[in-house]
Protein backbone atom coordinates (compact mmCIF):
# COMPACT_ATOMS: atom_id res chain seq x y z
CA UNK A 1 0.00 0.00 0.00
CA UNK A 2 1.21 3.37 -0.91
CA UNK A 3 1.89 5.91 1.89
CA UNK A 4 -0.20 9.18 2.10
CA UNK A 5 1.15 12.33 1.24
CA UNK A 6 1.34 13.62 4.48
CA UNK A 7 2.68 10.68 6.10
CA UNK A 8 5.16 10.63 2.87
CA UNK A 9 6.06 14.27 3.64
CA UNK A 10 6.76 13.64 7.09
CA UNK A 11 9.58 11.01 6.47
CA UNK A 12 11.35 13.23 3.79
CA UNK A 13 11.11 16.16 5.74
CA UNK A 14 13.34 14.51 8.23
CA UNK A 15 15.44 12.87 6.37
CA UNK A 16 16.21 15.49 4.05
CA UNK A 17 16.68 17.67 7.41
CA UNK A 18 18.72 15.39 8.93
CA UNK A 19 20.99 14.84 5.84
CA UNK A 20 21.74 18.79 5.86
CA UNK A 21 22.44 18.70 9.53
CA UNK A 22 19.89 21.13 10.29
CA UNK A 23 18.05 21.05 13.66
CA UNK A 24 14.42 21.04 14.27
CA UNK A 25 14.99 24.55 16.01
CA UNK A 26 16.68 25.79 13.25
CA UNK A 27 14.47 24.92 10.89
CA UNK A 28 11.82 25.96 12.83
CA UNK A 29 13.82 29.46 13.10
CA UNK A 30 14.01 29.89 9.11
CA UNK A 31 10.56 28.46 8.30
CA UNK A 32 9.43 31.65 10.93
CA UNK A 33 11.82 34.07 9.30
CA UNK A 34 10.73 33.19 5.45
CA UNK A 35 6.60 32.61 6.87
CA UNK A 36 6.99 35.73 8.64
CA UNK A 37 5.10 34.70 11.76
CA UNK A 38 6.25 32.85 14.45
CA UNK A 39 6.67 28.63 14.04
CA UNK A 40 7.72 26.60 16.82
CA UNK A 41 10.10 24.02 16.78
CA UNK A 42 7.08 21.62 18.72
CA UNK A 43 5.49 21.80 15.17
CA UNK A 44 8.16 20.43 13.19
CA UNK A 45 8.23 17.85 15.79
CA UNK A 46 4.80 16.99 15.48
CA UNK A 47 4.92 16.90 12.39
CA UNK A 48 7.67 14.47 11.65
CA UNK A 49 5.99 12.04 14.54
CA UNK A 50 2.74 12.45 11.98
CA UNK A 51 0.74 13.19 15.17
CA UNK A 52 0.19 16.42 13.46
CA UNK A 53 -1.08 17.14 9.34
CA UNK A 54 1.17 19.50 7.94
CA UNK A 55 -0.66 22.17 6.05
CA UNK A 56 0.30 23.61 2.62
CA UNK A 57 1.74 26.63 3.23
CA UNK A 58 4.14 25.31 6.07
CA UNK A 59 5.11 22.24 3.47
CA UNK A 60 6.29 25.03 0.82
CA UNK A 61 8.15 26.91 3.42
CA UNK A 62 10.12 24.39 4.87
CA UNK A 63 11.13 22.88 1.56
CA UNK A 64 12.42 26.38 0.57
CA UNK A 65 13.87 26.48 4.30
CA UNK A 66 15.81 23.46 3.87
CA UNK A 67 16.90 25.17 0.05
CA UNK A 68 14.67 21.50 -1.63
CA UNK A 69 12.09 22.00 -4.17
CA UNK A 70 8.78 20.80 -2.53
CA UNK A 71 8.49 17.88 -4.90
CA UNK A 72 11.43 16.23 -3.42
CA UNK A 73 9.52 16.13 0.40
CA UNK A 74 6.41 14.54 -1.58
CA UNK A 75 7.71 12.13 -4.03
CA UNK A 76 8.91 8.28 -3.01
CA UNK A 77 11.48 8.59 -6.08
CA UNK A 78 14.22 9.75 -3.58
CA UNK A 79 14.34 5.96 -2.40
CA UNK A 80 15.19 4.64 -6.21
CA UNK A 81 17.94 7.41 -6.58
CA UNK A 82 19.34 6.15 -2.87
CA UNK A 83 19.06 3.15 -4.07
CA UNK A 84 21.26 4.15 -7.29
CA UNK A 85 23.38 5.65 -4.87
CA UNK A 86 23.58 3.00 -2.53
CA UNK A 87 24.77 0.83 -5.39
CA UNK A 88 27.62 2.43 -6.49
CA UNK A 89 28.64 3.46 -3.28
CA UNK A 90 29.06 -0.35 -2.54
CA UNK A 91 30.62 -0.79 -6.12
CA UNK A 92 32.86 1.55 -4.99
CA UNK A 93 33.38 0.05 -1.73
CA UNK A 94 34.19 -3.38 -2.64
CA UNK A 95 36.92 -1.67 -5.28
CA UNK A 96 38.34 0.15 -1.96
CA UNK A 97 38.77 -3.01 -0.27
CA UNK A 98 40.62 -4.94 -3.19
CA UNK A 99 42.93 -2.19 -3.10
CA UNK A 100 43.34 -2.62 0.19
CA UNK A 101 44.08 -6.52 0.35
CA UNK A 102 46.86 -5.91 -2.37
CA UNK A 103 48.58 -3.13 -0.32
CA UNK A 104 47.85 -5.42 2.88
CA UNK A 105 49.49 -7.91 1.18
CA UNK A 106 52.11 -6.10 -0.19
CA UNK A 107 52.86 -4.77 3.69
CA UNK A 108 53.01 -8.09 4.77
CA UNK A 109 55.94 -9.17 2.01
CA UNK A 110 57.46 -6.29 2.83
CA UNK A 111 57.67 -6.47 6.80
CA UNK A 112 58.67 -10.53 6.22
CA UNK A 113 61.31 -9.46 4.04
CA UNK A 114 62.43 -6.78 6.46
CA UNK A 115 62.22 -9.67 9.33
CA UNK A 116 64.39 -11.98 7.15
CA UNK A 117 66.94 -9.76 6.54
CA UNK A 118 67.27 -8.25 9.73
CA UNK A 119 67.87 -12.07 11.32
CA UNK A 120 71.19 -12.50 8.59
CA UNK A 121 71.96 -9.37 9.65
CA UNK A 122 71.90 -9.89 13.24
CA UNK A 123 73.32 -13.90 12.73
CA UNK A 124 76.48 -12.10 10.70
CA UNK A 125 76.94 -9.81 13.55
CA UNK A 126 76.83 -12.17 15.89
CA UNK A 127 79.37 -14.22 14.03
CA UNK A 128 81.22 -11.09 13.68
CA UNK A 129 81.62 -10.67 17.30
CA UNK A 130 82.74 -14.56 17.82
CA UNK A 131 85.39 -14.15 15.31
CA UNK A 132 89.20 -13.75 16.85
CA UNK A 133 90.63 -10.97 14.70
CA UNK A 134 94.02 -12.16 15.34
CA UNK A 135 93.10 -15.86 13.52
CA UNK A 136 90.58 -13.72 10.68
CA UNK A 137 92.80 -14.57 8.28
CA UNK A 138 93.12 -18.46 9.10
CA UNK A 139 89.38 -19.09 8.52
CA UNK A 140 88.17 -21.87 5.85
CA UNK A 141 85.35 -22.55 4.25
CA UNK A 142 83.59 -25.66 4.63
CA UNK A 143 85.17 -27.92 1.67
CA UNK A 144 81.44 -28.24 0.22
CA UNK A 145 81.19 -24.14 0.25
CA UNK A 146 85.29 -24.09 -0.62
CA UNK A 147 84.61 -26.26 -3.46
CA UNK A 148 81.84 -24.03 -5.28
CA UNK A 149 83.49 -21.10 -4.55
CA UNK A 150 86.75 -22.19 -6.76
CA UNK A 151 84.34 -24.01 -9.74
CA UNK A 152 82.97 -20.45 -10.12
CA UNK A 153 86.59 -18.39 -10.22
CA UNK A 154 88.37 -20.96 -12.03
CA UNK A 155 87.40 -19.52 -15.24
CA UNK A 156 88.39 -15.71 -14.14
CA UNK A 157 91.27 -16.54 -12.70
CA UNK A 158 93.23 -17.38 -15.99
CA UNK A 159 92.10 -14.22 -17.65
CA UNK A 160 93.70 -10.80 -17.51
CA UNK A 161 92.46 -7.93 -15.29
CA UNK A 162 91.89 -5.92 -18.20
CA UNK A 163 89.24 -8.99 -19.85
CA UNK A 164 87.46 -9.37 -16.24
CA UNK A 165 86.84 -5.51 -15.96
CA UNK A 166 85.29 -5.61 -19.71
CA UNK A 167 84.64 -8.87 -20.71
CA UNK A 168 83.29 -7.15 -24.48
CA UNK A 169 86.98 -6.72 -25.15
Amino acid sequence: MNPLPGDLFARRLRKERERLGVSQAELARRMAELFGTNVDSTAITRIELQTRSVRLDEAVIAATALGIPLGTLLSDDYARENEAEIQKQLAELALAEQEWEKLRQKIHRITRTIQLLSAEREAFRSHARDVDPETAGDYELDPATKAAVDARLDPVRDKPAAEIADPDA
